[in-house]
């Protein structure tokens, strides 16, 4: 029979390492954040008004519409309350707040082939 004791402090253990792995994942569940890590690895780093303005782009471009000044404004929101803070913690890009500067961080190539592959498959 299994030693509770050693199992509990198995799946602590376990649930520990899965807690990164899961941010991560998390980070790249949103098509909107895969995009803006496509966007930064192509371009490098780029300021959260750029990135905005890059994604109502997308928006409008797949919806056969034109971007609107709200937009912008939604997409910026976003980034700030949600897609940027999950992608910095997910270790996924640096992104400092005062000047707004979003920097990629150095991923591994199977990540930036995920990312690419997952947006330009997007675009077909």
């Amino acid at each position: 029979m299994a030693n509770p004791e050693k199992t509990d402090r198995r799946a602590a253990s376990s649930d520990s390492s899965r807690l990164s792995e899961d941010r991560f994942y998390d980070a790249l569940s949103s098509v909107q954040r895969r995009r803006v890590l496509y966007h930064l690895l192509e371009e490098g780093e780029t300021p959260i008004e750029e990135l905005a303005t890059v994604l109502t782009g997308w928006v409008a471009t797949e919806r056969g519409t034109m971007g609107t000044p709200a937009d912008h404004t939604t997409h910026h929101l976003a980034l700030h309350h949600i897609h940027l803070p999950l992608l910095a913690e997910a270790g996924l890009v640096a992104w400092d707040r005062e000047s707004g500067a979003v920097t990629p961080e150095s991923l591994e190539p199977l990540v930036r082939d995920i990312v690419r592959r997952s947006v330009e498959a997007s675009r077909s």
